[in-house]
């Protein structure tokens, strides 16, 4: 029972260093499956709308990594299982690797048979590399004091050369991805306005959000991973030329230009994070719409993504001087994270109605339910008034500090911020900071010295360009948004 428990040990560790390889391997060659993540993406594609939306609802966005981890967790004990029963490194592998194969394959898109078998094949050789390691760990202090083991050596030199290539592979993968190629012509941005000076305070989140710092949310576990040089942008329809655009192509047929443009999840929560404000650049949809002659008369657009996600995106939004075909993101190619090679950009809308890796556009007479919609969220998705707050998390009496955050609202602009230290018995204006474009997010100060010390109740909320006040009832994401106001307890010593 001793020896099947440390072989069992021994096969989850091995397993552990093969899906590490894989991973390594995963980010290096795109049509390697990463295979716990072949087999959640497959789960999510399967979870009924009702489970799915009852996940978010509890688990917010912890439910998509609890997934992969209990992924990652079953072939890791599917690699202890095979090591417990067979005490065979090489027939152990062996059940190893068609459990690594299996897994691969059931991807919902992008499948390639081959890129499974090397992966498998790779996290086979792998785990049967690392596993006599492991195993011979159970007889140190038997061996003859003195006795050398060049056998063991040899495997822990092989075991080391083993973590070295994934770790290589790691480093790489990044530099080898498509998007680091992708050739990028000149934009024509927006002319920067002359602005009036702003506060510079510690803390307030800054105007414009980097890339690595900007929220991702999307259906995949594993990202969708697309050529620029053979992906096409397909727009039909209800058009008169219907038009096949590649990366270059859209670029030069086109003119480039760059708008800096918030973009919000509809399931953020009241002052959540899951918000980003960048500079966006691509060509208009409303041009593209134009040279392929869609109908004035449609209801809008069918887009279908490279990775089965859809959307219905109604023809006023898409017209929008805001919305934008996107290929880049604060100036470099989008990462395949945010959608590379392309997304659309549509201010007005949440983020479940701005799809990544888009690959085609039909312009349609009847209102389309694309993937949300049809679990039950808005079907409009229109971007509520919004407000955060970022400072203070704490302050002195008597001493001068400042109430700061962000406020937003699609294309609506902001107009006003008030905040109060009182749990909304009492309102005061804050300072706005002019806004880098029409579409951006706004930030806002307000001087404060609390009189004493005690537990306060910050409190903000917005009014947008239209004058319209944001929503005071409290509402959960689902379906068409948070609302509230955002709420700040403060502690003055």
């Amino acid at each position: 029972m001793r020896a099947r428990t440390w072989w069992a040990g021994a096969g989850a560790v091995a397993a552990l260093v093969a899906l590490a390889f894989d991973w390594g391997l995963h980010r290096a060659v795109e049509q390697v499956p990463f295979a716990p993540y072949a087999l959640a993406d497959r789960i999510v594609r399967l979870t009924p709308g009702n489970i799915a939306t009852y996940l978010i609802d509890h688990l917010h966005h912890t439910a998509k990594p609890l997934l992969a981890a209990a992924c990652i967790a079953t072939l890791i004990a599917a690699g202890a299982g095979a090591s417990a029963v067979s005490r065979r490194p090489a027939r152990a592998a062996a059940t190893f690797s068609a459990v690594t194969l299996v897994a691969g394959l059931l991807a919902p898109l992008q499948r390639s048979v081959w890129g499974s078998a090397l992966g498998a094949a790779a996290a086979g050789a792998s785990y049967l590399i690392a596993l006599p390691v492991l195993v011979d760990l159970s007889s140190v202090g038997r061996r003859p004091h003195g006795e050398p083991d060049l056998a063991r050596r040899r495997l822990l030199m092989r075991l080391a050369g083993l973590l070295l290539g994934g770790g290589v592979l790691n480093a790489v993968a990044p530099a080898l991805g498509p998007e680091s190629g992708a050739r990028l012509l000149e934009f024509v941005g927006s002319p920067r306005q002359r602005r009036p000076t702003f506060p510079r305070i510690p803390g307030l989140t800054p105007e414009i959000t980097a890339t690595s710092a900007h929220y991702i949310v999307d259906i995949d576990i594993s990202t969708p991973v697309l050529d620029a040089g053979s992906w096409q942008l397909h727009v039909g329809g209800l058009v008169r030329e219907p038009l096949a655009l590649g990366f270059d192509e859209l670029q030069r047929r086109f003119q480039l230009t760059s708008e800096y443009a918030v973009l919000t999840c509809i399931s953020n929560p009241v002052g959540g994070p899951l918000v980003g404000n960048s500079l966006w650049e691509g060509v208009r949809l409303d041009e593209i719409l134009a040279a392929a002659g869609a109908s004035e008369h449609a209801w809008g657009l069918r887009v279908s993504c490279a990775d089965g996600y859809t959307a219905g995106i109604p023809l006023e939004a898409a017209r929008d001087p805001g919305a934008l075909v996107a290929i880049a993101q604060n100036g470099q190619a989008l990462t395949r994270e945010h959608g590379f090679p392309c997304r659309l950009r549509i201010p007005a809308l949440y983020g479940m109605l701005n799809p990544k890796w888009v690959t085609d556009i039909q312009v349609v007479s009847a209102p389309f339910a694309g993937y949300w919609a049809q679990q039950g969220w808005s079907r409009s998705a229109i971007v509520r008034t919004e407000s955060r707050i970022d400072t203070p998390s704490g302050a002195r009496a008597g001493q001068p500090t400042w109430i700061t955050g962000l406020a937003w609202a699609g294309t609506r602009g902001i107009e006003r911020v008030v905040v109060s230290t009182d749990a909304g018995r009492s309102w005061r204006p804050a300072q706005l900071h002019q806004p880098l474009s029409r579409w951006a997010w706004t930030q806002w100060a307000a001087p404060w010295t609390p009189t004493g010390p005690g537990r306060y109740t910050l409190m903000c909320r917005a009014t947008d360009g239209l004058r319209r006040l944001q929503d005071a009832q409290s509402r959960s994401p689902h379906p068409s948004g948070a609302s509230g106001y955002p709420t700040r307890t403060v502690e003055v010593i």
